[in-house]
């Protein structure tokens, strides 16, 4: 006698998806930076990938979901299910050469599926943030007839992505994939100039809200030769290409008095504009990797990839933007996986390194970025189920020509289910 496997699992995997949206919406970072542009960028915030320096434009697993590139979900098993999940945490200090401040904040990280359909034929399901807003800046200056002007500049939101991603293997040792994405979420960008000296003079607020959502789709490439016995060199391939992407603006611009207790009265709506549609562009990005590996032991690679930022538009007026490009290497090491007698030895442990040139180029000074990471994966006794914990501090910008340093520690923490899901078990 036969049974099949279970059915109500991809309902539950699709309600899984569709509950963490709301979770999505909360402010995931606090970065003056992600004030430009479309704000933060989020390559990889999975465990797995953010431990190993973000690398994984090489990397194969079949116990990992690896969206960075589609082509790697070849690597599941035939009769596997794979589960993943994470939070992420990060404490960032932004200092000036004025004042030094704290920051922290906590949100959802990710929410991946991974599952075969046939032999030759793989499939993803995954919600990830795209990128991150989330800033409060504030400058004071003295005048002598006006006493202090503050200007505030303020900001929240960002662009959630929800893929499906398939990968085919046409040829031995060679596989090509895509994820086909859908981009959607908003950000609110508020600048202010106030007179706290003064109860009469008339304060001035514009707010820009911005709406998005479009089909993104990026592709992948990768192929594994085998040197000898469990060893192989893995090589990979990324594009996405030029994305124009359908947004909105309402754009809200008022005077208003500030009374003693900080309550504001609004004297006057300067402008009003409601819905003004227009586009904004993600630009072409590239990237390659290759990776070196021992089956169950241990591998290390090396990822680069470049984005043509110079070519961003938002409504048709260009920024400040320049092309971006970065480095990512990284190293996975299993002591002994069969050791059932030595926990210590099945233990995953990760390490990496990465630099990048960010989109930033601000007062005549390239915004670079670079961080340290460290991770461990606890396999769950009798089980291939595994917790994933990373870290990474780092640092991005500069304390000079009066621009602010940012210096943050991240911790993630996720977990990796996987389980045989497509057997047909047998009674007698």
């Amino acid at each position: 006698m036969f049974t099949k496997p279970d059915t109500l699992r991809l309902p539950i995997t699709i309600s899984c998806l569709l509950l963490s949206l709301t979770l999505f919406s909360q402010i995931r970072i606090a970065s003056p930076y992600s004030r430009f542009g479309i704000g933060d960028l989020s390559d990889n915030n999975n465990a797995w990938n953010n431990s190993m320096g973000q690398l994984g434009l090489a990397l194969r697993s079949p116990y990992h979901v690896n969206y960075m590139n589609p082509a790697s979900y070849s690597a599941f098993d035939s009769l596997s299910f794979v589960f993943e999940g994470g939070f992420n945490g990060e404490l960032v200090t932004l200092k000036s050469n004025y004042q030094s401040v704290n920051r922290n904040y906590a949100s959802l990280g990710y929410l991946l599926f991974g599952m075969p359909v046939t032999k030759w034929w793989k499939t993803s399901l995954g919600l990830v943030p795209f990128s991150d807003v989330g800033y409060s800046v504030a400058d004071y200056e003295e005048f002598p007839e006006s006493g202090t002007v503050v200007r505030l500049y303020q900001g929240s939101g960002g662009i959630n992505r929800l893929f499906w991603g398939n990968a085919f293997q046409p040829f031995r040792n060679f596989s090509i994939g895509f994820n086909a994405s859908y981009l959607f979420g908003s950000m609110i960008r508020e600048n202010q100039v106030l007179f706290p000296d003064s109860l009469t003079a008339l304060n001035f607020k514009e707010a820009v809200y911005v709406s998005m959502n479009d089909l993104y789709f990026n592709f992948g490439a990768q192929y594994q030769a085998k040197l000898r016995n469990n060893l192989f060199l893995n090589l990979g391939a990324v594009f996405a290409p030029t994305l124009q992407m359908s947004a909105s603006t309402d754009l809200i611009s008022t005077t208003f008095l500030l009374a003693s207790d900080g309550s504001e009265s609004v004297r006057d709506t300067l402008v009003l504009t409601e819905d003004y549609k227009g586009k904004i562009t993600i630009p072409l990005m590239i990237g390659g990797g290759l990776a070196l590996e021992k089956t169950d032991h241990w591998k290390v690679g090396l990822d680069f990839k470049w984005q043509n930022w110079e070519k961003f538009k938002a409504y048709e007026m260009s920024d400040s933007l320049v092309n971006s490009w970065q480095i990512n290497a990284g190293t996975e090491i299993i002591p002994k996986i069969d050791n059932y007698n030595n926990y210590l030895a099945r233990i995953h442990y990760r390490l990496g390194f990465n630099y990048q040139r960010t989109y930033l180029k601000l007062r005549g000074d390239n915004l670079n970025e670079y961080g340290f990471s460290l991770g461990f994966g606890l396999p769950l006794r009798g089980m291939k189920t595994m917790l994933n914990l990373g870290a990474q501090i780092g640092m991005r910008g500069t304390t000079e020509q009066n621009l602010i340093r940012e210096s943050y520690f991240k911790l993630v923490i996720g977990f990796s289910i996987y389980e045989r899901w497509f057997i047909k078990r047998k009674y007698f």
